[in-house]
């Protein structure tokens, strides 16, 4: 059984077809979270993963979706991005978000897995390759499982701590090592591997232009360009561009 294992979309559809494209005989999806927002193709997105069956995993942006009194104190900006998702995001779009399943054990293919968004240990914002043992306790929910899968980070990288095996497959739609490429992985036969595709930012950077309440927010569409182009969708600043250097994506 072949199981497509993906995480943090983040609306950038253009990216995710490039992985479909690519990997066309997938039996089953693991989503560990952050499927639309904040990106310019948030229906593109959704319609394509909700004609996937599997396990889908709440993250942070899904809260956000479902709650947008948590956007009151974010930046103009960032605001009005997120008030012209709320506006546009179809009415399936929501239904499939709220079906989506809160982390913890879960059985695939006859194995036991942790699924995980990645954002449950509160003392830091992102677990990195290189984090402390103990951050990387949040993420199991109490459970032995030998393998957990995460996202959240957005960066490729499996790290084993006295035999459980922490795996994050990267980010498909906000890369963040300073490539233009699409992360994720496949679980064969309880075997994980981390892939990813190459693909052609320009149907999601013209994206961006046609969302005409951003006009008044140029600088906000052009870091949001820039930010794919060169593929730091944090910016090229540590530690992001340390991990560059050391060869991960």
């Amino acid at each position: 059984m072949k199981i497509l294992v993906f995480a943090d979309v983040h609306g950038n559809a253009t990216a995710l077809k490039a992985v479909l494209q690519k990997e066309r005989d997938f039996d089953s999806v693991v989503f560990l979270g952050d499927a639309v927002s904040p990106g310019p193709q948030p229906n593109e997105t959704i319609e394509l993963i909700s004609e996937m069956k599997g396990v889908f995993i709440q993250g942070n942006h899904e809260r956000t979706m479902l709650d947008p009194g948590s956007i009151i104190n974010w930046p103009d900006g960032h605001k009005a991005l997120m008030e012209w998702i709320y506006d546009e995001f179809s009415d399936l779009g929501y239904q499939f978000l709220r079906s989506f399943s809160s982390p913890g054990e879960f059985d695939l293919d006859g194995r036991t897995f942790v699924l995980a968004h990645g954002d449950e240990n509160e003392s830091v914002r992102h677990v990195y390759p290189d984090s402390p043992a103990q951050l990387f306790e949040a993420f199991t929910y109490g459970n032995d499982a030998a393998h957990v899968l995460f996202g959240h980070s957005h960066i490729q990288f499996e790290r084993n701590l006295n035999g459980q095996l922490f795996t994050n497959p990267g980010s498909i739609g906000q890369i963040r090592c300073g490539h233009v490429a699409a992360c994720y992985g496949l679980l064969e036969d309880g075997k994980f591997t981390h892939h990813h595709v190459a693909y052609d930012p320009t149907p999601w950077l013209d994206a961006w232009d046609r969302i005409s309440s951003l006009r008044s927010f140029p600088e906000l569409i052009e870091s949001f360009k820039q930010q794919t182009l060169t593929g730091y969708s944090l910016g090229e600043v540590e530690p992001w561009v340390g991990f560059a250097r050391r060869g991960y994506l």
